[in-house]
């Protein structure tokens, strides 16, 4: 069973890199129709590698395919007064616009809230911008590396006694995503009890800020700041990922209490450790985790990941294998579970995905196709949507409107 509770919403996708086209994915996932406004003047994603078997292409980039999942294309040249004129005549059939231009842009285009809320009171206009739409640093723009640095993230980020680390990958884009997505559910829940639309803002840096709870809290009680700590814990020991056998094979184990460490000696075969007073109690541990680490890694260094974990979750300590992203898509557990999913793309065939990670009633929300080719629906859009009669189309085709 397919979950499809946003069946019947439109959604206008200004979407620009992985933030909003991210937003606007898992909005697609919950049954919402979204049409990706985009042009071939301006390619971004769809020209990223890597390329699907390294061939380039702009229908073969993984990064675009990641997150435009689901939606329909349809290439406007915004530059042109027709193209801005067609993107107006689909909000206004649209619930929802998506944006994360720099500050003004859109409204440069009259495309902003103000614009088209004549066109569609009850619009929900949703911008997003690196550090938001008002305030001082409304027009600074920011990626990922700025904001994991401007949000504090990267400040408890990183081992002790080093320098800040940012975190790999595009989590700030990821995370502020789900931000946008709950607060759009809040504004069509709004607007089915009122009737009105809403413009919201979100701020990556402050939805990234989020996340810091207890280093914003010690701050804000005694003024100290949390040092970095790296893959360890300040209250549990041992606490850390560990070589396994092989290359790059690695496990990470997380001890909290003595009862547990009893737990994780007995199974490594060295009952002795619980006797030896540096680590008989998790306070000893704590100090002395430079000399247990590697006692650990002697054991965990002589056996399969996969085996370590049998043996310590066999005995209740919690331990896992660190995947990479190729064992998280074959992950058996994960595939029967119904997170990943592999739909069929026209030029690059079938290939895993993560989709949404909660399910209703033993159904999920699902990748109902994959991402849109260039263009590919602008018919649909264009002459089935906005009733568009086939010569006025090819005129605008041919004059560079759509494209």
């Amino acid at each position: 069973m397919t979950v499809q509770p946003l069946q019947g919403i439109r959604i206008a996708d200004f979407g620009q890199i992985i933030a909003i086209p991210y937003t606007a994915q898992m909005l697609a996932w919950l049954g919402a129709e979204v049409i990706l406004i985009e042009t071939e003047r301006r390619l971004t994603t769809r020209i990223w590698p890597p390329f699907a078997e390294a061939e380039p292409g702009i229908n073969r980039s993984g990064g675009f395919n990641l997150v435009n999942s689901s939606k329909m294309s349809c290439t406007l040249n915004l530059r042109e007064p027709e193209g801005v004129d067609l993107a107006k005549q689909i909000i206004s059939v649209s619930d929802v616009v998506l944006e994360n231009y720099s500050s003004g842009t859109m409204e440069r285009m009259g495309l902003g809230y103000q614009d088209v809320r004549g066109l569609r009171p009850d619009v929900v206009y949703l911008s997003l911008g690196a550090f938001g739409r008002t305030g001082p640093m409304k027009n600074l723009v920011g990626f990922h590396s700025v904001i994991n640095l401007f949000s504090g993230l990267a400040s408890v980020t990183g081992h002790k006694g080093s320098h800040p680390r940012i975190m790999g990958g595009l989590f700030p884009d990821a995370f502020s995503g789900c931000y946008c997505v709950l607060a759009l559910l809040e504004a069509l829940y709004h607007r089915a009890k009122t009737g009105e639309g809403q413009y919201i803002e979100v701020a990556m840096t402050e939805a990234l800020a989020t996340i810091l709870p207890e280093a914003v809290m010690e701050y804000a009680l005694d003024g100290t700041e949390p040092e970095r700590v790296g893959n360890r814990h300040r209250e549990k020991a041992p606490h850390n990922v560990f070589r396994c056998q092989g290359e790059e094979n690695w496990v990470a184990i997380s001890v909290d209490g003595d009862s547990q460490f009893q737990a994780l000696a007995q199974a490594a075969g060295s009952p002795g450790w619980v006797d030896d007073p540096r680590f008989a109690t998790s306070e000893a541990r704590l100090g002395h985790q430079d000399e247990l680490d590697p006692l650990i890694e002697n054991w965990t260094k002589g056996l399969q990941a996969p085996d370590v974990v049998v043996r310590l979750q066999a005995v209740g300590v919690p331990a896992g294998p660190v995947l990479d992203s190729a064992q998280v898509l074959a992950d058996p557990h994960m595939i029967d579970r119904g997170f990943v999913q592999s739909p069929d793309h026209p030029e690059v065939g079938p290939r895993p995905m993560g989709a949404f990670a909660w399910g209703v009633d033993g159904g999920r929300p699902g990748v109902a196709r994959s991402a849109p080719l260039l263009g590919e629906h602008n018919r649909k859009v264009i002459q089935e949507l906005l009733q568009v009669p086939d010569h006025e189309f090819k005129r605008l085709m041919e004059q560079g409107v759509i494209g």
